[in-house]
């Protein structure tokens, strides 16, 4: 019997072989980070096109989803980085300088390696999914309290996710990559959290990481999706 034919052997080697080895590859990736965005900053555009606008546009179907969302914000936030990423790894860049000086950093950037697990933070209804030139592939999603959180530069989004779908916090949305302007240099995730169209700074608000159980959950449903596909194979 192969590993992934048995779930709970699979959830054990999921757990134990990403655990120890994306620090360590985060860690490498950050040592190289600023000189990275020193060439990218020369390439992005001069500002991220793909933002969230009005939620008036919205159809009525999403905007009855968000009305169920809480009127008060989540100040405090999982890191949305499920595995391999902890507070000390993350070095703030908000309002960081881009393109010599002519704009500034909306979002925080999270590095972590090509295909590390993106998840929400709170409880959230996705409402814009898409690829743009600078953006790369990105998820928008409403969220308490009225803000809009977005996430760029995806390798690819996690099945069923789509403008309507409705997110409890920890649920999967998608995978790090280098999209968009990102190309070709360090993996990571642009987090932006957005009120209304004034970017807030979202680095004081990751003060922790999911728990436990929230990790073993996605990893579960992340192995019932490999079995499915292992069994439609077959």
């Amino acid at each position: 019997m192969s590993t992934f034919t048995h779930p709970a052997r699979a959830l054990v080697f999921l757990a134990l072989f990403m655990l120890p080895v994306i620090p360590l590859q985060a860690d490498a990736a950050t040592r190289s980070y600023s000189k990275y965005w020193q060439d990218v900053s020369s390439r992005e555009g001069s500002s991220y096109a793909e933002r969230s606008s009005s939620r008036s546009r919205y159809s009525s179907a999403i905007q009855k989803e968000i009305k169920k969302l809480d009127d008060d914000i989540v100040e405090n936030l999982p890191i949305p980085i499920v595995l391999g990423l902890s507070q000390s790894q993350i070095t703030a860049d908000f309002g960081d300088d881009r393109d010599g000086g002519s704009r500034s950093h909306a979002g925080q950037d999270l590095i972590a390696p090509r295909g590390a697990f993106i998840a929400s933070p709170t409880d959230a209804v996705v409402t814009r999914t898409g690829e743009g030139g600078s953006s790369g592939i990105y998820v928008y999603t409403a969220n308490p309290g009225g803000e809009t959180f977005a996430y760029m530069h995806l390798d690819r989004i996690a099945d069923g996710i789509k403008p309507g779908t409705v997110l409890t916090q920890g649920d999967l949305i998608g995978y790090v990559g280098d999209s968009g302007n990102a190309k070709g240099g360090v993996t990571h995730l642009h987090f932006e959290i957005r009120d209304g169209r004034e970017a807030v700074d979202p680095y004081p608000r990751l003060t922790k990481e999911f728990s436990l159980e929230q990790k073993i959950n996605l990893l579960r449903g992340i192995l019932a999706e490999l079995i499915k596909e292992q069994k439609k194979l077959s």
